[in-house]
């Protein structure tokens, strides 16, 4: 609450600009928002719940069905107060602009916030260009509110809200944020990590938050303010997070994409090269050896340096750093992948490559048996391994859909062609590994051969299975397709 400066101005304001956070008693108001019909899994709401404590943030969200608003009453209590700025690109909010003007003649700070209802990605960027233009620049930041599947493109809503955030990125360096209700989280799959803050509505007969990540939780649509004539929907700011990551320029990480990890990884992957420490102070005198990009980690535990900045320490009793920007914490499936860089990869099955590390927009298909060469190794959001190709496309790394193979690949039949000739005199094995004691007889040059299948070497250098089960070489130099 802002700072009442003398006991006689507090008990005045206590008397005649009363904020309850309540159900009003003694006469019902307006909705703070008729056309939202859903209740983001709310019961009736309890008295107890909406009580809040006098020293908490009030922070409200706003539309025109809040009608004219006493902004020399509202400006006395409210902290923060979120405007919407249009419905869809059709529909602008016709009060945003007095409401702004309102705001910022009474010092309240104010973001924005505009209704998606954008129905593909070329859509999503009029929708986001339109929000920018409408807006008063002088907003603290922006929120895209998502709260329907409006897609008819047949691309995913993550897919659609991407394009809205990186078209508004384009105009804007503010912060821009996203709100989504607690039970579409997992339903849409957005990507919170490339949005400032995460904003969720969970209303319950609980003092239960919402279940996800979040910076600001809508606690209630059945608010009251004084000089706003409706109810008007209230929201709570994380524990972890503080006002001023709203209403400043306070770069802080956040509850909802914070920076460090705070709690034991488990296992995670460098994803860059690291330095351990001998200490949780990383300096020169306790710089040891360094960790290579890409290389796996057991983290026993997270400790913390004097000024709080969390660092991991591993077994040996060496300490890195927690930052997300340079480890991830690896899915916990992680051995059905390949951790390691390969040249070359041969795809199993159909496959399909995309612009990133997180699969978001599929960009070619790729077809079974086809070689690939490899440039690197990426993560997902998530801390699943991709394979970056040499031309800049992210493919899967598991195992049960692409095979590591010699960077020869080129030089050995490696498709089933169902009869090879032989160029050369070859020794059949047993096995795929072709040892001395894995040896049987040759076989004579010009001879003809059924292949049964290809099979591979734990190196990935392709065997010819004959069908009497042993293995010859798929060598070119030897071999040849009938």
């Amino acid at each position: 609450m802002k700072v009442i400066r003398n006991m006689a101005g507090m008990f005045l304001l206590m008397i005649a600009c009363l904020v309850t956070v309540n159900t009003a008693s003694a006469e019902e108001l307006a909705p703070a928002n008729p056309d939202h019909t859903t209740k983001w899994e709310t019961a009736p709401i309890t008295n107890n719940l909406l009580k809040k404590a006098s020293s908490e943030s009030v922070i409200a969200d706003i539309s025109y069905y809040q009608k004219n608003i006493d902004w020399s009453q509202a400006s006395k209590v409210l902290d923060l107060v979120i405007i919407r700025t249009q419905y869809g690109s059709t529909f602008e909010d016709p009060m945003h602009s007095t409401y702004e003007a309102g705001a910022k003649k009474y010092g309240v700070p104010f973001g924005v916030y505009a209704y998606s209802l954008a129905e593909s990605s070329s859509d999503a960027k009029i929708e986001a260009n339109n929000f920018y233009n409408r807006a008063s620049k002088d907003a603290k930041f922006y929120v895209l509110d998502v709260e329907e599947n409006t897609s008819v493109s047949g691309e995913s809503m993550r897919t659609i809200i991407n394009s809205y955030v990186n078209q508004l990125r384009t105009k804007t360096n503010k912060k821009i944020g996203l709100y989504i209700a607690n039970h579409l989280y997992d339903q849409f799959n957005l990507d919170t990590s490339k949005f400032d803050f995460v904003w969720i509505p969970r209303y319950n007969n609980s003092t239960a938050a919402p279940a996800h990540p979040y910076d600001l939780w809508q606690y209630t649509d059945q608010g009251i303010v004084a000089g706003i004539s409706t109810y008007v929907d209230l929201n709570r700011l994380n524990p972890n997070v503080n006002l001023s990551y709203f209403t400043g320029n306070s770069s802080i990480t956040t509850a909802s994409n914070p920076r460090y990890y705070t709690t034991n990884p488990g296992k995670i992957a460098a994803k860059v090269q690291l330095n351990q420490y001998s200490s949780t102070s990383f300096t020169d005198a306790t710089k040891g050896k360094s960790i290579a990009k890409n290389t796996l980690i057991d983290v026993a535990g997270v400790e913390k340096t004097s000024a709080g900045t969390p660092r991991l320490k591993l077994a040996n009793g060496t300490y890195l750093t927690a930052n997300r920007d340079y480890v991830v914490k690896l899915t916990s499936n992680i051995d059905q992948y390949y951790t390691k860089t390969p040249s070359k990869i041969l795809a199993r099955s159909n496959i399909n490559a995309y612009n990133n590390a997180d699969l978001e927009k599929k960009l070619v298909s790729v077809k079974k048996n086809t070689v690939l060469s490899i440039k690197d190794l990426a993560y997902s959001t998530g801390g699943t391994p991709r394979l970056k190709t040499v031309s800049g496309s992210y493919i899967t790394a598991s195992k049960d859909l692409v095979r590591v193979v010699t960077p020869s690949i080129a030089d050995y039949i490696y498709v089933n062609p169902g009869t090879v000739q032989l160029k050369k005199s070859v020794y059949q094995y047993s096995s795929t590994s072709f040892t001395s004691a894995t040896k049987g007889k040759a076989l004579a040059k010009g001879k003809n051969l059924t292949v049964t299948a290809i099979s591979f070497t734990s190196a990935g250098t392709p065997r010819l299975k004959l069908s009497n089960g042993n293995y010859i070489t798929a060598n070119k130099s030897y071999v040849v397709a009938k």
